[in-house]
Formats: structure tokens, sequence, C-alpha cells
């Protein structure tokens, strides 16, 4: 329970407190560290607490913010590195050796850091320096002492308490320029595996803190500000602002908001990327005219039309032109008439043959009383009962009943029997006299079989009666075909004479 509440309350730390880095407000930082040494060279390795001996050593740096993402540092480390090892060889007066080194490294290199303004940042680390060194070694009665050349590259990660204190965890390798303080310059007999020069890491736990960047009897950061932008001399990069090139950015210079590389202060469109040539605003569809004084600012137009096009050059805008495409009066919004009725096209039912207004715009071309529009015989007079067309006369149907009585079909197939031709014949001319009546034609048969093969037949009988008047040259849009089977009968199927009145094809006229 302890545990879970400590793991608790480091999380709800790490979740609200905001914490960071150094910055450009807290560039200098100091870190004092402490830790163990471990080695590697001729003798063998204790990297990666390998084994022991592993001997204490302290460390400090001094760093220095350039960017978000790197620090200049110059650190360094001392104390004891040793070892102890039996060697290969039989050797009654040293089958043991051993050695220990005091030491000290001072280096300057660079910080990467991987996450910027992060409480928690891994990092890396790179430097080159000189290594100080005085050992002991069993084997040898007198101590070596000497300096030389010393690389060192590390890996670490650090937590920010707050933006002036921190912790971190590092690993520091650090390669010298000597191969003898460990006793064995370049042994063969002892350590094959590492026959270069001797090295040793120091892994440390250390505590930093950020130091204000400016005076410290202002409490830390310079508050200097000759210019009065806002920004500190100290971090101002345009020291001398004048008052009308406010507002500047976080580093004190004119402030460019839309990034045009025209400041704010000589922007007239500060918020808006433009061209210098129209003093930054912008001018989207490139017709000379800035966005703000252009009436069609996606459309390019000439400047006497306010930037706005007129697509069909009828001298009316595309913005106001109804039809901005096809020339038109201005009477009309720009849309045309083109039969010259005072009936604009897009509501002229007849826009290509003039006419009157209560036909929408089209004539009587048959002077029956009713439109062309609603006229299904535009060119034949006929009563507007009828939609315009003639009435078709009863003795008009009673040929077609009659017509209609003389086609017949082989006994239960749609072929037509060769003696119903003329019949059909008669039919075809009747049709052709009205034109523009359509024809419904509907075959039935008796109710002897079944009802479903009955009606598959009258269906057969009537498409191959509308075939044979098609193949005659009747339109095929004026004609249907429908087989209505034994469901509509005209007389008794319990008797013969019954049953052939049933077997029948009826034609309907129809507008």
């Amino acid at each position: 329970m302890i545990k879970r509440k400590l793991l608790v309350t480091i999380i709800a730390f790490l979740s609200v407190n905001q914490a960071f880095s150094q910055s450009a407000e807290r560039r200098l930082g100091i870190e004092i560290n402490g830790g163990i040494n471990e080695y590697q060279g001729d003798l063998g390795s204790a990297l990666f607490f390998a084994r022991k001996p592993n001997y204490q050593g302290i460390g400090a740096s001094i760093s220095y913010y350039l960017t978000p993402n790197i620090d200049l540092s110059f650190f360094g480390s001392g104390g004891d590195v040793g070892y102890f090892t039996a060697l290969p060889y039989v050797d009654p007066e040293f089958k043991y050796v051993q050695f220990r080194t005091n030491l000290a490294t001072v280096n300057g290199g660079i910080r990467f850091k991987f996450l910027k303004d992060k409480p928690f940042t891994p990092y890396i680390m790179l430097g080159l320096g000189g290594v100080y060194l005085h050992s002991n070694v069993s084997r040898d009665p007198n101590s070596y002492t000497g300096a030389a050349g010393n690389a060192a590259a590390g890996f670490g990660f650090q937590f920010n308490v707050n933006e002036k204190f921190g912790i971190r965890l590092q690993s520091m390798f650090n390669y010298t320029f000597n191969d003898i303080w460990d006793g064995e310059p370049y042994a063969y007999l002892t350590h094959t595996r590492n026959k270069n020069n001797d090295l040793f890491a120091f892994h440390s736990l250390g505590f930093f803190y950020n130091l204000p960047y400016g005076d410290a009897s202002m409490g830390g950061v310079s508050q200097k500000d000759k210019d009065k932008d806002g920004v500190p001399d100290a971090l101002d990069k345009c020291p001398k602002t004048q008052p009308w090139e406010l507002p500047v950015n976080e580093e004190g210079c004119p402030k460019d908001s839309d990034l045009d590389s025209i400041p704010d202060f000589k922007d007239s469109c500060p918020f808006n990327f433009g061209p210098r040539k129209f003093n930054g605003c912008p001018d989207k569809d490139n017709d000379g005219i800035i966005d703000s004084k252009d009436r069609c600012p996606e459309k390019a137009g000439p400047v006497e039309f306010q930037g706005c096009p007129d697509t069909d050059g009828d001298g009316i805008l595309d913005i106001e032109d109804a039809c901005p495409t096809v020339k038109g009066p201005k009477e009309y919004n720009g849309c045309p008439d083109s039969d010259g009725d005072g009936i604009e096209d897009k509501k002229d039912k007849c826009p290509n043959v003039a006419g009157a207004k209560e036909g929408e715009g089209c004539p009587d071309s048959d002077g029956d009383g009713v439109y062309d529009n609603r006229d299904v015989c535009p060119k034949v007079a006929g009563p507007s009962t009828n939609k315009g067309c003639p009435e078709i006369k009863q003795e008009v149907v009673q040929k077609i009943a009659l017509a209609a009585k003389g086609i017949n079909f082989e006994t239960g197939s749609d072929v037509i029997k060769a003696e119903s031709y003329d019949d059909l014949d008669a039919l075809v001319k009747i049709l052709n006299e009205y034109p523009e009546a359509n024809v419904s034609i509907d075959g039935h048969t008796d109710n002897v079989g079944d009802p479903a093969k009955n009606k598959e037949l009258s269906q057969k009988r009537a498409n191959a009666v509308m075939a044979y008047l098609i193949n005659k040259g009747v339109s095929a849009m004026r004609l249907t075909a429908t087989g209505y089977g034994d469901s509509q009968p005209i007389a008794d199927n319990k008797t013969k004479p019954g049953q052939a009145k049933n077997r029948r094809v009826d034609f309907k006229l129809t507008y």
C-alpha cells in the first residue's frame, strides 16, 4: 500500500509539475555528481558491473545552453580505478597482479538532448580533453605518474524538477591515450582481447542547477530593456527596436506573424501571407488586385471590373450574371432569349421558337387552343380534353376491333397464321393515321391448361404481334405488349364458343 501511494504521488507530481531544462533564460548550468569507476584494459574488463573492485569517483560539469537540443559542456571526474586478476602463466612471485590508479579527467564537448523542454530527457555526450593519473602496480615497486589525452563519450537521462533544479543519471566512457597505467602495456600474455589503450567508465548520479542568465543583482535575469520591447537586452538580438517596429518576437526583433519576410509593422496584412509588391497582402488569383479589394478573390478579373471576370463578354460580371457562360441582356440578368419572345431561355419551354407568355414561351402551332408545350399532337388540331390530339372516332375503334379478331395463332404457339396478315396490315394503316397515339397490345387466352403457362403464352403472342407491327414501320417507342393469360375473359370459358372469344389480342390507342 505504501509503495502504491508513493507511485501515485510521483505520477501526480510528474503530471502537474511544469519542468524545463536549460533555456534561453537560464543558459548556464552547474552539476556535481558521484558514482563508481570501472576498468577495461590489458588485464581484463569490469565494465557494466561485471566484477569488482569498483572504486568511487566524483565529478562536476559546467554547461551552456545553445539551442533547445544542444548544450556546450565542460566536464570532468576524479577518483580511483583498480583491478585484480590471476595471470594466465605460472610466476611464483607474481602469480596474481593488481593495480590502483588515482586519476582525474577534464573534457570539453557537447550534450545532445533528444526531447525539448520535457521533464524527462535522454541525451548523449561527446568530449575531448586530458587525463592525469598516478598508478601503483603490484608487480612494479615503482609508481607511474603521467598525463595523456582523453576522449569521452556517454549517455544519460535527466529529470528536471523545475526550471532550476534537476537530476542526472549518466555513464561516461573515457578512452585514455595511454596503455601503461594498469602496468601492462599492450600485453599479449594476459588479456589479449583488450590490446587497446586503457579505458574506464564513470557511472554517476548528479544534481544540477541552472543559473539565471544575466545580472545577478536583478534576481538573476537582467531586466534592462533599452528599446522597451519587452525582451531583456541580454536576450535581445535586435536591441535597438523602435516603437513603431513593435510587436517583436521572442528574440526581440520585429515580429513577422505570417512569415512572408515583411515585419508586421510594415505589413498591411500582417496575418495573411502576401508578396512585397502588395505590401504583404495576398492576391490569390494573381490578377494584380489584392484580395481585400477584389470582389472575386478566387477568380482573376480586370481592374475595371474590380477583379471579377466576365466570361461570356456580355458586360455583366460573373458574380451578377445568372448565366455567366452564355451572353444575355441585362434585363434578364445576363441570360439569353434565343427566340426573342420576351421570355428568357431558362424559363422558356420552347426556347428556340417564339411563343406566348401563356404558353410558357411556346406557340400553338395547330391553333387548337392547346399550346405546344402541353399538346401531344402539336401539328394536328384536337381538343384539350384529348391533350390537343384529334379524337379517335368510334368507327376507327370498331375497325381496330374487327381487324384484331382476324389475328390467329397456331395451336399452343405464338406463331401468327398467314391468314392474319391482311388484318395486321389494316391495323398498321390505321395506326399510321394516328402517329402520336400510343398503342397497347394485350394478349389473352382461355382457361384451358395451367394458368402460368397460359400467361406466358399470351405474353409471347402479344410480343409476336408487336414485332410484326415494328417490322411494318410502326415505331417501337409507341408500342407496349402485355400478356394477361386467362385472367380477363370476355365470354364463358365453359363453352367452346366462349373459349374461342377469350383467345384474342386487343388493341388500345391512348395519348
